[in-house]
């Protein structure tokens, strides 16, 4: 299934935003399940499948502890779609009348304040179901991919609140006309004059975490010792993706390209405001940037920029 970041508060029908592992709350979209199966849902709907051969797809099995989570997501999305039909809605009622939902979250530790909760969320998720929706969501056609400037493996240079000039490398990307997936990591460089590449190449990246066995020592780190820890990452919608670039333009030149590092971001610790007017972003970029670098520009790769970019390069030759 796909991952995307969302969360969809049903007691409330809502956006609310943001994401973590596990289940947060009671309500049908308080799990990473539920989540899941709508975005696969909807992707896959986006791109014309039907409803029903959709859920019949994802659908799981009797004695899958997940089964009801699924269950309830797809009742959600067949409703917005206009797909419910009577006998998946008479399903799902008596899925919900059963108590066999509550019976699992028990099982599985729940305490009696989520159980109350949940089984309240489940009632009110029922009743909204059970009237058809007067407007139901129609396809929206997928994202199309775009080409960005700001492309992986762009090198960005900038200014400090002091004017002292850095530079950022972009990796991770992933560009579309109406949504926006960036990653930028931040290196050591800090010069009077505007940076070159050379420049670059002689720095590190402010983070600690590439090829360091003992930060990435336990099985389930392994895998990301080839990543970064410490990424500028965000996920833009259609109206931020207009000014991308041209906000990008406004505070950062790109000097040059490196490989693409591609697929090697494993945390999020800040991004950038493309949602204020170009001031506010430019004042914001810097004030972040110069606050990186003062709290952490020691904690930097053991390998420098060029070093990891022949890695990166053996790595893509070797595949």
């Amino acid at each position: 299934m796909t991952k995307k970041q969302s969360l969809y508060d049903v007691s409330k029908f809502e956006f609310c935003g943001g994401r973590f592992m596990g289940t947060w709350n009671a309500t049908i979209f308080g799990n990473d399940t539920s989540c899941d199966t709508k975005d696969e849902f909807f992707e896959r709907y986006n791109q014309g499948e039907e409803p029903n051969d959709i859920k019949n797809d994802l659908m799981l099995d009797i004695d899958d502890e997940d089964r009801f989570d699924v269950m309830f997501s797809l009742a959600y999305c067949m409703w917005e779609t206009g797909s419910l039909g009577d006998d998946f809605l008479i399903e799902v009622k008596q899925a919900i009348q059963s108590g066999e939902d509550l019976y699992i979250a028990k099982g599985l530790g729940a305490d009696d304040v989520f159980l109350k909760e949940r089984k309240l969320a489940l009632t009110k998720f029922l009743e909204k179901i059970s009237v058809k929706k007067p407007r139901p969501k129609k396809r929206v056609a997928p994202p199309v991919p775009v080409e960005s400037k700001y492309r992986n493996g762009a090198v960005m240079v900038f200014q400090y609140q002091d004017g002292m000039w850095g530079s950022l490398i972009a990796l991770n990307g992933k560009f579309f006309d109406k949504e926006t997936h960036y990653a930028f990591v931040q290196t050591t460089v800090k010069t009077i004059d505007k940076p070159t590449m050379n420049d670059v190449l002689k720095s590190y990246i402010i983070d600690h975490n590439f090829h360091n066995a003992e930060q990435n020592s336990d099985p389930w780190r392994a895998k990301f010792y080839y990543c970064f820890n410490n990424c500028i990452a965000q996920y833009l919608t259609a109206r931020s993706t207009k000014k991308f670039e041209p906000y990008n333009d406004s505070f950062f030149e790109i000097i040059g390209y490196l490989s693409d590092w591609g697929e090697c971001n494993s945390g999020i610790y800040n991004h950038f405001e493309y949602d204020k007017k170009v001031v506010e972003f430019q004042l914001h970029a810097k004030k972040m940037l110069t606050a990186v670098y003062d709290k952490e520009s020691d904690k930097h790769t053991e390998m420098t920029v060029e070093e990891i970019e022949k890695e990166f390069v053996s790595r893509e030759d070797i595949r």
